[in-house]
Order: C-alpha cells, then structure tokens, then sequence
C-alpha cells in the first residue's frame, strides 16, 4: 500500500511540474516584443511644375547706334517707344521664351550733306522704326525673395525701317526690313500674383541696315541697333 501510494504521489507531482513547466513558458511568450511590421514606404511627391503665361505693356527710351545720322535728320537719336507682348514659362527651371515689339516714330527734315556741312531741305520726313524681338531666356528665382525675379534673354530682332515725306516719290521713301541680334537682362517684381512691374535694359544690333546711300552713308553708320531703358507692366503668373 505504501508502494502504491508513493507511485501515486510521484505521478502526481510529475503531472504539476509539467503543467507549471508550460504555464511559464506560455508566460515567457507573451512577454517576449514583437517586432514590429516595417513602415510603409510613402511616395516622394515631386514639386508641381506648369507653363506659366503672361502678357504685358512697355514704355521706354532708346540711344540709335547711328548716332549722327539720325541726328541730322530728326535733331535727336534718342526718343521714347512703347509697345507690348508676352512671355511663357516652361516647366524646366527658369527658362522662358519671350514675343514682343515696340515702335519709335519722329519727324524731321530731309537734309543734304556738303564739306561736313548739313543743309536742311525744307522736306518734312517721318521716321518709323519697329523692332519685333523673338528671345529665350533664364529667370533666377530666390527662396527668401520670392516676387522678385532676375533674369537674362537674348535672340533674334527683325527691324523694320520706314521713312515718309509728303512730297517724295516712291524711290524717296524707305521701307525696308533687316534682321539682327540682341540681348537683354532686367527684374520683375510681384505686387500681387497676377501683377507686377519690371525694369529692364536692351542692346541691339541690326549690321549692314543702312550705310548704302544718303545721309548714313556720309557718316559711314552701318549699324540700325541701339540700346534701350524699358518700363514694363505684366499681368499673369
């Protein structure tokens, strides 16, 4: 009976050690961290670029390289011009490209040139000079300065040369169109989003235009070009 009661006490406590055994163990896993699952990865957003549109309206000056010449003619190789066009900024940086043209028109009097000497011909004449510039161009913009905007342009002028009189025949008059290069920097300035003003400053070169006969050929001035101040208005993005 002894025998048989220690048998049963053996199996017994054989029974709790086993069931305690497992009970720490399903403690110790519940214990142990999970790791966690791996973040999802969020798509890197790239900044929104659009073609941007604008117009605008200019005012300005401009010094003739042929300096003389229209001196003898109209008294002055300077003068004021306006005129107009429009930009359209690409989705790439700054580049842009750029339309516009303006006009100068004055009137003075036909002269003829002896021994250096100008002699005026009583012979009303108006001058008309319309330029229409194609350009490409680099706008710079600042992180702290955000509705200020440098930029730079050049391309290609195509001129065109008018000169009237009352009392002329056609072989007198001029009208004629010659090409040429020019180059241009300046800086808008936003006041709002769709509008601002701008500054900028041009020089142009128009080789070979004039120099053929007349007064131009007296002073040896070939070149059509000049330089020029401009004020702008621009209205769009």
């Amino acid at each position: 009976m002894i025998g048989a009661g220690m048998n049963r006490f053996s199996i017994a406590a054989s029974i709790v050690v086993a069931l305690a055994s497992l009970d720490a163990t399903s403690a110790l896993a519940q214990q142990k961290p999970r790791t966690p699952p791996p973040a999802a990865r969020r798509p890197v957003q790239k900044p929104s670029r659009s073609i941007s549109i604008g117009g605008y309206a200019m005012y300005g000056n401009i010094s003739f390289t042929a300096k003389q010449s229209f001196e003898a003619v109209l008294g002055k190789a300077s003068g004021p011009i306006a005129g107009g066009g429009a930009r359209v900024g690409l989705p790439w940086g700054g580049l842009f490209f750029d339309v516009g043209a303006f006009r100068y028109q004055a009137t003075g009097e036909r002269v003829f040139i002896f021994n250096g000497e100008t002699f005026k011909l009583g012979i009303p004449v108006k001058v008309t000079v319309t330029p229409i510039e194609l350009s490409a161009g680099w706008q710079f913009r600042f992180r702290r300065a955000p509705r200020f905007t440098p930029y730079v342009a050049g391309g290609l002028t195509m001129m065109k040369y008018q000169e009237t009189s009352d009392f002329a025949t056609t072989s007198e008059d001029v009208d004629d169109s010659f090409n040429g290069y020019h180059v241009m920097g300046g800086a808008e300035y936003k006041i709002t989003r769709w509008f601002g003003v701008a500054g900028e400053a041009s020089w142009t070169t128009v080789a070979n235009a004039i120099g053929v006969s007349g007064v131009s050929k007296t002073f040896d001035e070939t070149d059509l070009g000049g330089k020029t101040l401009r004020f702008k208005i621009t209205i769009g993005r």
